[in-house]
């Protein structure tokens, strides 16, 4: 493999990491993604994000996953990353539902929003969800996400 096709690969996977890292986070209030990280990438603190900033960030982050320093992630690497992701967020999930911390999740505390989103579904209000206002939804949420 000739030194441009490593580096095209390398800068790839870096990308890829890093947009799996923030888009796990962004959208809906699970961490806020970029901006967040913003004053982290913003390395000058001059309150701009430059494409240098941006890209040695992305190294840097590439270069915690990769623990053996062999200039690429394995499965095993990806892994560990996915899954101490996993644990931060089943700990803030777990802090958030377990209100009496006895260390388990009660039905009553893990209610979801199902009242909201019923409504939020049932468009025309007659409270049945028709599989056209499911279809709506699902269509909204492909656009949406």
């Amino acid at each position: 493999m000739n030194k441009f096709t490593k580096s095209a690969i390398i800068g790839a996977l870096t990308i890829g990491v890093a947009g799996v890292a923030f888009a796990g986070q962004g959208k809906h209030g699970h961490g806020g993604g970029f901006y967040n990280h913003f004053d982290q990438i913003d390395a000058n603190a001059d309150g701009f994000v430059t494409q240098d900033e941006m890209t040695a960030h992305h190294a840097a982050k590439f270069a915690e996953k990769d623990t053996d320093n062999d200039g690429g992630l394995s499965k095993d690497e990806m892994r560990a990353t996915m899954i101490a992701r996993m644990e931060k967020r089943l700990d803030r999930v777990f802090g958030k539902k377990d209100k009496d911390n006895d260390g388990k999740i009660t039905q009553s505390e893990m209610s979801h929003k199902g009242g909201r989103m019923f409504g939020m579904i049932d468009t025309d209000g007659d409270g049945k969800i028709s599989k056209d206002e499911a279809e709506k939804m699902r269509n909204h949420r492909k656009h949406a996400g």
